[in-house]
């Protein structure tokens, strides 16, 4: 069954903005409508402007812009269709036929049984620690500062050995076979005795809030090993733990900015000073999967790992794990030797700000951190610390970082560069440091990443343009970023230049600009086909310029509706419909296109305007050249090959002038 847009009219109409946007951010009033720090690009003035009256939001820096569902989409990176089901459950609004076979169950019939068996026993865990058997544990537990606020905040329980879990989950109607396949029970004699009894119990959630296991805490002396884990099943996977996530995704979001921490005592005492983007991975090595999780809300990791030696080594390779996957990682300097909870305890909140501000460069930290381990005066250690930095400085790959690096080695230990380069060029031919992506993470399907329209794609609405912009303004401003971005790979493209970076904000934002416009542009040109076939001949002929492949397969589809006689314009509902037999992934997406134009008065109607928007694909294409001559930029030190590519840039940039030029005609 096809969903009806009358219902999704309706959701967009009843549903307040404003509620929605500050269940996630901060907003505040101004006039008739709201600002607030816009959580899709670095902000720090407000920049995003949400208007009540007509259910809208829109940065005005980056260009990410539409309705309640597009901003409930782009803020969780989820498909159109979740942002829909997240606030219709929200709001308690119905969609007839929303979650019929549109997206595929993300757990099997048996993963779902041993969450909700988790779920069960974390409430019982929980029931517990308020009892007469949790004395002890509540003393504990107020020993460390955890006050009743935080044990329901994070679920925390107490397993008695006097109560017995699996009579309990018995009663609630599970089956044993799947109790047992929980981990959470094992056989003692004639006894099931729980796999955490006499511990204090931290629920471990998956990042849609979902107890995947549990962590056990021992407190009375003597009782050994000091945690606990879960046992791997089906659903726990000890590669796999992001203690915190699920609670921290908005703060991550807005603060543009992950704390990875080693354990969840740490997170906790964090939380009680304010501290709200902070995840512990507890003592596991850093994989793929957390790459792939984090980097759906942000870019920017921070490693904040306990201050002693080990502390220090696991956060260097966690840090060259990261560089390899080009991920923005700094190291927080922890020079107390205690643990973040260790500070929160000591009342050393200020210390903890100061040391999260001023986070470094791996390389950096590597520096600082090894010249206070190795006399370099003495041989053997000097040629200890130059094989640690070395091989530090191979996982950079920005360039100029890290030639910037050798020439401050060099400088340091006084040894030649060339010196230096050698042993680096052998160190690069061993592999890079790797982990290799779990099964479980390959076999998922995202529809979403199908589309195209993952990664904060930006979507520009004319709500609050105005006329220059109507007629190309926008790009004009565009093409002011990229010459700004020309002037500073002029600055840093140059033979006596090492230290230098080439800023990304002026591509990054005009990239974002031109992506918007482009999907603004794609959106117009479907809905101008289903609304006539006015223009059908000079779609048809333009349809190989479209980007996105699912729009070239829809735009076809309805050319073919028009010319068999079974389609006479101006009927979305139809198409939505006969969409939803032939290709659910195609109908998610004229859904989204129908999102992007859901004011009345945007939209495509003259062959000019179409042309212009095939052209505004165009552009887009173009940026992405850009982009990739830059990145290419960055990675050589060829000063001859480094100005071909910025020849390259500069000619791109003169034919989105050209065409924009004949916007203007």
């Amino acid at each position: 069954m096809a969903i009806n847009q009358h219902q999704i009219d309706n959701l967009i109409n009843k549903v307040d903005i404003v509620d929605v946007v500050s269940k996630y951010i901060d907003v505040q009033k101004k006039g008739r409508n709201y600002l607030s720090i816009c959580p899709f690009h670095d902000d720090s003035d407000p920049s995003m402007h949400i208007s009540p009256d007509k259910k809208i939001f829109k940065c005005f820096v980056c260009g990410t812009g539409g309705n309640v569902i597009t901003f409930v989409q782009e803020f969780n990176n989820v498909t159109f269709f979740k942002a829909l089901s997240i606030i219709s459950k929200d709001y308690n609004l119905k969609i007839d036929g929303l979650n019929e076979g549109r997206e595929a169950p993300k757990h099997t019939t048996a993963e779902s049984r041993v969450l909700e068996i988790n779920k069960a026993a974390a409430d019982f865990f929980n029931g517990l620690i308020i009892s007469n058997h949790a004395k002890l544990a509540r003393a504990y537990l107020n020993e460390r500062f955890i006050k009743k606020g935080e044990i329901s905040k994070f679920n925390i329980g107490y397993a008695a050995s006097e109560v017995e879990l699996y009579e309990y989950l018995i009663k609630k109607g599970f089956e044993k076979k799947d109790i047992v396949n929980s981990g959470l029970i094992y056989s003692k004699g004639i006894s099931n005795k729980c796999f955490f009894e006499n511990r204090i119990v931290f629920p471990i959630l998956d990042d849609e809030g979902n107890t995947i296991g549990f962590s056990g805490r021992a407190f009375k002396e003597g009782d050994e090993p000091k945690y606990k884990n879960s046992m791997e099943n089906i659903v726990f996977k000890k590669s796999q733990l992001a203690y915190n996530f699920s609670n921290a995704k908005k703060e991550i979001r807005v603060k543009n900015e992950i704390l990875i921490l080693e354990g969840f005592m740490d997170v906790i005492s964090l939380e009680r000073v304010g501290i709200f983007n902070s995840v512990a991975i507890m003592g596991t090595s850093f994989t793929d999967f957390h790459v792939k999780l984090f980097s759906k809300v942000t870019k920017n990791f921070k490693l904040f790992l306990d201050g002693d030696k080990a502390g220090v080594k696991a956060s260097l390779k966690t840090a060259m794990f990261l560089m390899d996957r080009k991920i923005n990682v700094t190291v927080i300097s922890n020079k107390t030797g205690k643990d973040p909870d260790e500070l929160v305890i000591a009342g050393e909140t200020n210390l903890i700000n100061q040391m999260i501000k001023e986070s470094l460069h791996p390389i950096d930290f590597a520096f600082e951190y090894y010249q206070g381990q190795y006399n370099i005066k003495d041989s053997n250690q000097l040629s200890d610390f130059v094989n640690n930095m070395v091989e530090i400085i191979s996982h950079e790959t920005n360039l100029i970082v890290r030639e910037s690096s050798i020439s401050k080695l060099s400088n340091l230990t006084g040894i030649n560069e060339e010196t230096i380069l050698n042993y680096f060029t052998k160190l690069k031919n061993n592999p890079v440091i790797s982990e290799p992506t779990p099964i479980i993470e390959r076999e998922i399907s995202n529809v979403y990443d199908e589309q195209g329209f993952v990664n904060n794609e930006m979507i520009e609405d004319h709500w609050m343009a105005g006329p220059d912009e109507e007629q190309g303004g926008f790009f004009m401003e565009s093409l002011n970023d990229f010459d700004q971005v020309v002037k500073e790979n002029h600055q840093a493209v140059s033979p006596s230049n090492n230290n230098k970076s080439i800023s990304k904000n002026n591509l990054d934002i005009l990239f974002a600009r031109a992506k918007a416009k482009k999907n603004f542009s794609e959106a117009g040109i479907i809905l101008d086909l289903l609304k006539s076939n006015e223009n059908l001949e000079l779609i048809e002929k333009n349809s190989v310029r479209f980007e996105n492949t699912n729009l070239k397969l829809i735009a076809k589809f309805i050319i073919e509706k028009y010319k068999s006689n079974n389609y006479n314009g101006d009927d979305f509902q139809q198409i939505a419909n006969e969409l939803s037999n032939f290709n659910k992934k195609l109908e998610e997406v004229i859904y989204y296109m129908k999102n992007i134009l859901f004011l009345e008065e945007t939209g495509i109607k003259t062959k000019k305007a179409i042309e212009d928007a095939f052209d505004k694909i165009e552009v887009y294409k173009i940026a992405m050249e850009v982009i990739e001559y830059k990145e290419k930029i960055d990675s050589t030190n060829d000063y001859e090959l480094q100005k071909t590519y910025l020849e390259r840039i500069e000619w791109l940039l003169e034919k989105i002038k050209q065409i924009e030029s004949k916007w203007r005609e």
